[in-house]
């Protein structure tokens, strides 16, 4: 899903479409401009927020290193949380975190770990494929705006739908059952 999507539905949703629609067609000054970009902020707010708080974004980069010492700016994306190191046969690799850096084992290591998301522009897709859809995200954005531009009310509103629908996402990742127990 682009960000184009998400603005435009959530455009829709607060009633100001054909407000953003112009500055998709060309009319880029103005008041359209400002609606478009305010909104283009409430989704990079809304994207991060879900990704540190609710549905953390996955990623697992290969690197080498001769003494061991893997630094987070040398990983693609920014890490928030380093959930494991192996070695390049994916045997589990012992690994201490220090607020810059990673120290493992020297030698080629797949890191896996949970990241932010960078900021977007309107031409851009969403990181999120699959758990997240777009009138989510929609919800978000209108909530967020909402709030922005002082409308109270309405805000909460769409952020009791917003609330609502990470919850239903939430729930629909793939959990363990336990079986009931019985009491004699």
């Amino acid at each position: 899903m682009t960000v184009k999507e998400v603005i435009l539905t959530a455009a829709t949703e607060l009633g100001i479409k054909e407000e953003v629609q112009g500055f998709f067609d060309g009319n880029v000054f103005g008041v359209n401009k400002r609606k478009t970009e305010l909104l283009l902020d409430c989704f990079n707010l809304v994207e991060n927020e879900i990704a540190l708080d609710y549905l953390p974004l996955y990623a697992e980069d290969e690197l080498y290193s001769e003494t061991g010492v893997v630094e987070y700016a040398a990983m693609e994306r920014s890490v928030v949380r380093v959930l494991r190191v192996t070695d390049e046969w994916g045997n589990p690799v012992p690994f201490t975190v220090f607020p810059e850096y990673i120290k493992a084992q020297p030698g080629k290591l797949k890191v896996a770990y949970t990241y932010a998301p960078t900021k977007k522009t309107l031409g851009e897709e969403s990181d999120f494929r699959v758990q997240v859809s777009a009138r989510l995200l929609a919800y978000g954005v209108a909530a967020e705006y909402a709030l922005a531009t002082g409308l109270y009310e309405e805000s909460a509103v769409w952020d009791k739908k917003y609330k609502d629908a990470i919850t239903a996402a939430y729930k629909a990742r793939p959990s363990r059952k336990l079986r009931s127990r019985r009491w004699a």
